[in-house]
């Protein structure tokens, strides 16, 4: 079977010296990889078994079509995944093929880890727009392997039951807070409309991209909001908090309320792939789920963007970048590797994928609310600093003084910038 994707045969720059190491590589014998003297590439990722069940079938079709190319594939859980590969950074021992997570693109890409792709990876059958968040200082250095959007998760079977209207889209945040409350006193003891949403670093993001501000400056070295900002957000879902129109902190702690799939949470804001996790515990259970454009500060600017599910990279140090290449082109623009892989990753992010893919009910539904949004769709934000990781957990961690108590908004916005800084610095 022929490849489906097209190569494209001008390297230039970087590119082109790693395409003439994969080929010094070889020795001066003959071309590179043969069946019977293949040429080995690693490719590592980060998931479940289901996962790792899936990826190596599609990888064993790759070895199929290209005998003269071995994968040695490895996989881990996210944090054993992250740790391994943070720990081969100093070292550049990293595989030639692996998974990367975007909001530590710029942690890897920054420091030179990654091999730019342009010119050797061909993006001609991605979907317009998933390539936005692939570039770091202008250069291609990742591709997305599936991509998701931002979303309000919701039971549809609820809000009929109990004759509540489902909001249009342009909804503002503080319809979205009595949208809560109401659900939360019509479903009764143990159920709630939502959770307390401010806790979360990404909606905070939105929510200023909303306004036409951003998290980060441009250079992504700093904030680009102010604390009174913060303490605005940080105080939006408080009425909701002292009324118990969502879950107190005890008991989301306890787990008493984990969200949606655990039918104890009418509406969830989250990346619209959850829908794929949530769908059968829901629908087995006789309920209905469905996704609908998240709140907005501004009804003309949604401020959504596709995100990369995760992103496929190849190390600067790989001595077989034209073999790495091919094997993320086959993963990604492979009509029978689509099959195998279906949505496990995310909506594919090549328009051939997406054609072969099988879409199951969930994922049908998540696609039906990207073609609502689609409009709506905005530039994706800066690619996060490298301190992103530490300052969304103190983020989190910072806000949690503020839901028992212990701290004011104000308080807790003094300390987050504070601590904020000193994780920029930390980066210099």
């Amino acid at each position: 079977m022929s490849h489906p994707v097209r190569r494209r045969t001008l390297l230039t720059g970087a590119t082109a010296t790693a395409a003439l190491a994969a080929t010094a590589a070889c020795g001066d014998d003959g071309p590179a990889g043969t069946a019977d003297d293949p040429i080995e590439i690693s490719f590592e990722w980060w998931g479940d078994e289901a996962r790792a069940e899936v990826t190596q079938q599609a990888v064993d079709l790759f070895m199929q079509h290209n005998e003269g190319i071995k994968v040695k594939a490895n996989f881990a859980d996210y944090p054993a995944y992250w740790e391994s590969l943070t720990g081969r950074m100093a070292s550049r021992d990293l595989p030639d093929v692996f998974q990367m997570d975007y909001p530590r693109l710029r942690q890897f890409g920054g420091t030179g880890m990654l091999l730019p792709l342009d010119g050797l990876v061909d993006t001609a059958d991605f979907r317009d727009g998933v390539l936005d968040t692939a570039k770091l200082d202008g250069k291609l250095i990742a591709v997305p392997v599936g991509s998701n959007v931002f979303g309000l998760i919701y039971r549809p079977d609820w809000f009929a039951e109990y004759g509540i209207a489902v909001p249009e889209t342009g909804y503002s945040w503080t319809e979205y807070a009595e949208l809560v409350r109401s659900l939360t006193a019509a479903l009764g003891d143990g159920r709630w409309g939502g959770g307390d949403w401010t806790s979360s670093y990404l909606l905070a993001e939105l929510w200023l991209r909303q306004q036409g501000s951003s998290f980060y400056s441009d250079d992504a070295a700093s904030l680009n909001f102010t604390k009174e900002q913060l303490v605005e957000w940080w105080t939006l879902a408080a009425p909701l908090q002292e009324d118990g129109s969502v879950p107190s902190p005890e008991e989301t702690a306890a787990e008493n309320a984990p969200g949606v799939a655990a039918g104890t949470i009418a509406t969830e804001l989250r990346w619209d792939t959850a829908v794929n996790g949530y769908w059968t515990t829901i629908t087995d259970n006789g309920g209905t789920l469905d996704i609908i454009a998240p709140p907005t500060a501004d009804p003309a600017n949604l401020a959504l963007h596709l995100r990369p599910s995760m992103q496929y990279v190849i190390a600067a140090n790989s001595e077989q970048a034209e073999a790495a290449a091919k094997l993320i082109e086959f993963l990604l623009g492979d009509p029978e590797a689509a099959k195998i892989l279906g949505t496990n990753r995310g909506i594919p992010s090549t328009k051939t994928a997406l054609d072969n893919v099988e879409l199951d009910a969930a994922s049908q539904a998540v696609m039906a609310y990207e073609a609502t949004v689609e409009p709506h769709l905005a530039a994706a934000p800066v690619v996060p600093p490298a301190a992103a990781g530490a300052i969304e957990a103190k983020f989190t961690e910072i806000y949690q003084q503020v839901q028992y108590a212990t701290m004011t908004a104000a308080e807790a916005a003094d300390l987050f910038f504070t601590e904020a800084e000193t994780l920029f610095a930390s980066e210099q």
